[in-house]
């Protein structure tokens, strides 16, 4: 294996980018001082290379007032978040002085990546050292807020670990830099849902103690309303035999009348059995409407709880922690996460095939993690229609679960690669990667002493196995 090529200078960098940004067609760009280069909430295209002058960035307050936010100088990149993400820019830029930028669009970016190894090696580097060097100032920031809140001892303790912490990150950087930067970076995402996640369960909790007060003196009401909060998933298979079986079991009913009914467990139709030998259609739609806003509020509250543990899954993932380990069933697991996704693996025919495993010592939310990004790269390989089959097994002191598609499989010379960090399969504006899901769920893996591999169907598409010990 090759050394790696050295580092250069921030100044050596910003020339050589400016020289290769040539070759694509692009000038450096003059700002005038006071001009804004981004505006908050505005779509952005761009990817901004400050190449002389300062930058900076303000965020807009609920009164409409702006806060100075960072102050950047060469070297920095502006628009990261918005240009990878398509979504609105984050906080206003305006030029702090005269500015010379080097602006570049998503075209020129892939571009100048697939075909100058120079051009990605600078831009690269540049992305790390942002990112990085943001990281570092938001631990910072967070420290001394800690430290104004606590007595001088305690303050010296907290500054104590809080080295120890950051030495450990800086050791985990040398191997990992990127993945580790983007971890820390996706936590502070992550940390941003957490007060409407909130605020959303305390909600459900209101509506979950209010709405069987409402069905008092209604038992069946109040018997449906339960059950639709208690009711397990079904698979398409499941749910395909169950239609069958009532419209065998109902000729008058409408299909679609039979679907919703499918969705039902075979405790919850004693209290229909009245509406539907009387063809009371009003009152079988008011039952059928309580057991779906009882499902509703089922998968908010699964939904929920996985928002807050891949929270703490994100903020915990350079730290390592030891706790919140637990025993479950590998299957439970599986429930969940398919409970979460079913508003996209309704699109396709899922096929379960359980074994009955033992439990595992693992922490769910991060299990859950795992199980999320093969899915959704099962979803996103697969053509809508086709069959995503989960299946789960054992063999010698572990336990298993494989997510298969039908999909396009893996290119060969990427069946190992596919688990590093920045290789991903996805390409163009429209269907565009980071590739870090597959890698972190890897890390994930093998911090439980599990494994995770990938394989190509010989029918085509792929193959992915997370393993698990039992001991």
């Amino acid at each position: 294996m090759s050394d790696p090529l050295p580092t250069l200078s921030t100044a050596d960098a910003l020339a050589l980018l400016v020289e290769r940004a040539r070759a694509l067609g692009r000038e450096p760009e003059h700002v005038t001082a006071g001009d804004s280069i981004l505006n908050e909430g505005d779509t952005n295209t761009s990817l901004f290379i400050l190449l002389e002058g300062t930058a900076q960035l303000l965020k807009r307050t609920a009164d409409g007032r702006h806060t100075p936010v960072d102050l950047l100088g060469p070297g920095s990149l502006l628009g990261i978040l918005s240009f990878w993400t398509g979504r609105p820019a984050f906080s206003d830029s305006v030029a702090a002085s005269d500015l010379k930028v080097l602006r570049l669009d998503l075209r020129d970016f892939e571009r100048g990546v697939a075909e100058d190894a120079e051009f990605a090696r600078v831009t690269q580097q540049l992305l790390v050292a942002n990112l990085s060097d943001r990281y570092r100032r938001v631990v910072g920031l967070n420290l001394k807020v800690a430290g104004l809140t606590k007595e001088l001892e305690t303050e010296r303790n907290a500054l104590r670990e809080a080295v120890e912490d950051l030495q450990r990150t800086r050791n985990k950087l040398i191997h990992q830099e990127k993945l580790a930067t983007m971890g820390q970076l996706l936590a502070g995402i992550a940390h941003e849902i957490n007060n409407p996640s909130s605020a959303l369960m305390k909600n459900v909790e209101q509506l979950t103690r209010e709405l069987p007060v409402l069905f008092a003196g209604m038992p069946a009401h109040a018997g449906m309303l339960r059950e639709g909060m208690n009711a397990p998933y079904l698979s398409s298979g499941e749910a395909r035999d169950r239609l069958q079986l009532l419209q065998e079991r109902y000729p008058n009913l409408s299909r679609s009348l039979c679907r919703r009914l499918s969705r039902l467990p075979e405790a919850a139709m004693e209290p229909l059995s009245a509406a539907l030998s009387a063809k009371n259609e009003a009152e079988l739609e008011m039952l059928l409407r309580i057991f779906e806003v009882g499902t509703a509020l089922q998968s908010i509250r699964i939904a929920e709880a996985r928002m807050t543990r891949l929270v703490k899954s994100l903020k915990s993932y350079s730290r390592q922690e030891e706790r919140d380990v637990q025993s479950v069933r590998l299957d439970d697991c599986i429930r969940d996460t398919l409970t979460v996704m079913n508003h996209r693996l309704k699109l396709y025919d899922l096929q379960l095939e359980p074994a009955d495993l033992p439990e595992v010592s693992c922490r769910p939310g991060e299990i859950n993690q795992i199980l999320t990004n093969l899915l959704s790269n099962a979803c996103e390989a697969t053509p809508e229609g086709r069959v995503i089959t989960v299946r789960t097994g054992m063999e010698p002191d572990a336990v298993w679960v494989e997510i298969e598609d039908q999909g396009h499989g893996i290119p060969e010379d990427l069946i190992e690669a596919i688990f590093r960090p920045n290789v991903t399969t996805k390409r163009g504006a429209g269907d565009f990667g980071l590739g870090l899901g597959l890698a972190i769920s890897r890390d994930l893996a093998l911090k439980h002493h599990g494994r995770l591999t990938a394989k190509n169907r010989k029918e085509g598409g792929a193959v992915f196995r997370l393993t698990l010990p039992t001991v």
